[in-house]
């Protein structure tokens, strides 16, 4: 065995246990919180390496990994490269926060430095996760994500492991999906994608280009199997494009509550509601349907159920 550490550094101020609890991903497997940091299995070269990530007084992120043999320069780069994309180290939030500040529904976000939503390593394992919420509770998308990972991911020294690779996942067949993750109809929509992944197929090659357009970027994620205007809206803020309300069931009956109305509000109500936040609504959404999650407790690993 062997470990590596790292410091690294956000592109603005960044808090950790904010950013961690901003999103449910850490409620998936292979991530567990750890106090304000987390703990969780990387694959770094079809290897399982145990990680554990901390925030530093000078508001750097402290990371350490132990992985069966060395590290070479490559792995190591890896690693970063994954964590700075799982912890959104490189989101500059300066301009939502600026459109928040002094709001009394949303004045809180830049107090709290809110915004960094936590996603994956590997924007594979992101939308692989995305169908998982698709038409089931959040206890059921806990289960297939374990599944999964129990089933094929790589082991860590630990003995836990991590989310497997476009190429183990698509090796798989159908009835894997079907069976052993239990992922139901979606089970032939996880077969499509990870075989997209794994050959670096066009219709995924280039998701992550900045410089790809919005509608166009919205355009190529419907056409991924099983992604409707929800999952695609989920992908899109995950990518950075905040514009999307991503409007779904848990939505609308976490803003009935907090409005404390007997129904919940049309689809129209909410485009109203975040017009003025232009290209960060669906981003004020979120931040405003989570705001119970901010407050330093665990109460997100229960709300979605």
């Amino acid at each position: 065995m062997s470990t590596t550490r790292a410091t690294l550094r956000p592109a603005g101020p960044y808090d950790l246990a904010v950013a961690l609890r901003g999103h449910g991903w850490v409620d998936l497997a292979p991530h567990r919180l750890d106090g304000a940091g987390l703990c969780t299995v990387l694959e770094i070269d079809g290897v399982g390496a145990d990680v554990r990530v901390g925030q530093a007084g000078d508001g750097s992120v402290s990371v350490s990994a132990v992985r069966g043999g060395g590290w070479s320069q490559p792995q190591k780069d890896l690693l970063r490269v994954g964590l700075r994309r799982m912890l959104r180290l490189d989101v500059d939030l300066a301009a939502f926060w600026a459109v928040c500040a002094g709001r009394s529904d949303l004045g809180w976000v830049p107090v709290r430095r809110a915004g960094h939503l936590m996603q994956s390593a590997t924007l594979f394992e992101d939308l692989l996760k995305i169908l998982f919420t698709t038409n089931c509770s959040w206890s059921l998308t806990r289960v297939m994500a374990r599944r999964l990972v129990d089933a094929i991911g790589s082991a860590a020294p630990s003995g836990d492991r991590g989310f497997p690779s476009a190429g183990a996942c698509a090796a798989q067949p159908e009835s894997f999906w079907r069976d052993e993750v239990r992922a139901g109809y979606r089970a032939r929509h996880c077969v499509a994608l990870s075989a997209a992944f794994a050959a670096d197929d066009r219709s995924v090659s280039g998701l992550e280009d900045p410089g790809v357009p919005t509608d166009e970027l919205r355009r190529r994620l419907l056409a991924l199997p099983g992604f409707g205007p929800y999952a695609v809206g989920h992908a899109l803020r995950g990518l950075g494009r905040y514009d999307d309300l991503a409007l779904d069931s848990w939505c609308r009956a976490r803003m009935r509550e907090i409005l404390g109305r007997a129904e919940a509000p049309g689809d129209a109500w909410f485009e109203r509601r975040y017009r003025p936040f232009g290209a960060f609504a669906g981003l004020a959404l979120w931040m405003e349907l989570t705001a119970d999650w901010h407050r330093g407790s665990d109460a997100f690993l229960s709300a979605a159920d």
